[in-house]
């Protein structure tokens, strides 16, 4: 058993909470500091893990940094779209510094394999974002000379299934511009490997980055809709055109983001062109010593989450 502190930013999200709930488990005698801007999440967070400390923590407030990083051994990071990464991750090294005794940080990154800062086309380096803020924070965290270990998701998570769900339970219709090969893997599952690292001890971990997907799914997205189709038992549609997607997706990514419409857009396109990049390893089930949940396990899951809204139910669909 260890007396170690561990911080997990973002930790009531997808990525984060099964950091939490992984290391709560299985090695209760760490003591837990949960970071979340969020004040309904921190409640929640307070509810679930009594005995972890619930702070409130802004990685482009250097003194909030500081305070969140005290006294910690271990780190988990992952940053939301966006995100000034420059800062944030200066942030960070000057407060893992000042802690002093640090063993391990552990980054989200979202990099596609093979891909380089110069490929990414220049209108969008100037943008930032998605595209390039990974390469940013990487590049910082580098050359900190602090014991970073790189989770690097190369792949779509699952339950982007559900951010984009509302045209599946509304119009029976997967709408994604671009259509292009893509890997998919579960959040859990990549928080527990997170988790798993931070928990082994292993110095043998620390310089690397592992590139993480499930291992057996790289499907276009109309293979995708044919699987949602065979899992939901009720024909899903599949729509490439960006009219389509601009209408029934759009404002809402202007509202999480904003320009997120035409960013994203370009971001798609990018994609398709370095859809080659797309491939499957064993990474992620080495490090859960087991195999990583597949596309269609998590479907058959989550299929409750994407049933016809009650309006639709009866209706033929697309």
């Amino acid at each position: 058993m260890t007396s170690d502190r561990v911080l997990v930013f973002g930790a009531a999200g997808h990525l984060g909470l099964p950091v939490a709930r992984w290391i709560s488990y299985h090695d209760p005698a760490v003591q837990l500091r949960l970071a979340t801007r969020n004040n309904k999440s921190r409640m929640s967070l307070a509810r679930e893990f009594p005995d972890a400390e619930i702070i409130a923590a802004d990685y482009l407030d250097a003194d909030a940094m500081k305070a969140a990083l005290d006294g910690v051994s271990a780190v988990f990071v992952v940053t939301p779209d966006f995100l000034d990464e420059k800062q944030a991750m200066e942030n960070l090294v000057a407060g893992a510094r000042a802690a002093g005794d640090m063993r391990v940080i552990v980054r989200i990154q979202g990099v596609l394999p093979n891909v380089k800062p110069s490929d990414v086309p220049q209108d969008m380096r100037d943008l930032g974002g998605p595209a390039t803020q990974h390469f940013v924070a990487r590049s910082i965290l580098n050359d900190s000379g602090l014991p970073v270990v790189h989770l690097n998701m190369v792949a779509y998570l699952t339950d982007d299934l559900l951010r984009w769900g509302n045209p599946i339970r509304e119009y029976d219709l997967l709408s994604m511009p671009y259509n292009r090969r893509a890997a998919w893997v579960d959040p859990a599952d990549v928080g527990e490997a997170a988790a798993r690292i931070i928990l082994s001890h292993d110095d043998r971990h620390i310089g690397h980055q592992y590139d993480v997907d499930n291992g057996h799914d790289v499907l276009e997205f109309d293979e995708v809709a044919r699987m949602l189709s065979d899992v939901l038992q009720r024909r899903i549609g599949y729509d490439d055109s960006v009219e389509t997607w601009r209408k029934l997706m759009g404002a809402r990514y202007n509202q999480l983001w904003r320009g997120g419409e035409e960013y994203f857009l370009k971001f798609y396109e990018f994609e398709q062109h370095r859809e080659f990049a797309a491939r499957t390893s064993g990474t992620l089930g080495w490090l859960l010593q087991r195999p990583p949940l597949t596309l269609r396990a998590w479907m058959q899951i989550n299929a409750a989450n994407l049933a016809p809204l009650p309006s639709q139910s009866g209706s033929s669909g697309r």
